[in-house]
């Protein structure tokens, strides 16, 4: 894992009962660039994992801010997709840092909103 990402609760530390901050920091870092091929936790791309009861919140970032759209939202679909299997998790957002379309990607991994693929802006 990266040695600057965290895994927090806003509550003050205490984790919620059911859903592991580690666990999630494990699925979620393990989910791999599919450029180069290798976790993105080993690539030092996961930044914080945050867990309040059964919300979780990750929040990654890319090697450059201009990363191709396609794979940056490749891998915040994997992201999310595989956290979202994790025993207590209700809800996921995956969250990208300091990405040159961070909002439009924002809208198609978390809400499914493929209005940026339909513009020719993710293939």
């Amino acid at each position: 894992m990266s040695a600057g990402g965290r895994t927090r609760s806003p509550s003050g530390g205490e984790r919620a009962a059911g859903v592991d901050p580690e666990q999630v920091r494990k699925v979620a870092g393990g989910v791999r660039d599919p450029e180069v091929r290798t976790p993105i936790a080993a690539l030092g791309l996961l930044d914080e994992v945050e867990v309040d009861g059964g919300r979780v919140t990750v929040r990654f970032h890319l090697t450059s801010p201009l990363c191709p759209a396609q794979f940056a939202g490749r891998i915040g679909q994997d992201i999310r997709r595989r956290v979202g299997r994790l025993p207590g998790v209700e809800s996921v957002e995956v969250v990208l840092q300091d990405h040159f379309m961070a909002d439009a990607l924002h809208r198609l991994i978390n809400e499914g909103d493929r209005s940026a693929v339909t513009r020719g802006l993710l293939r």
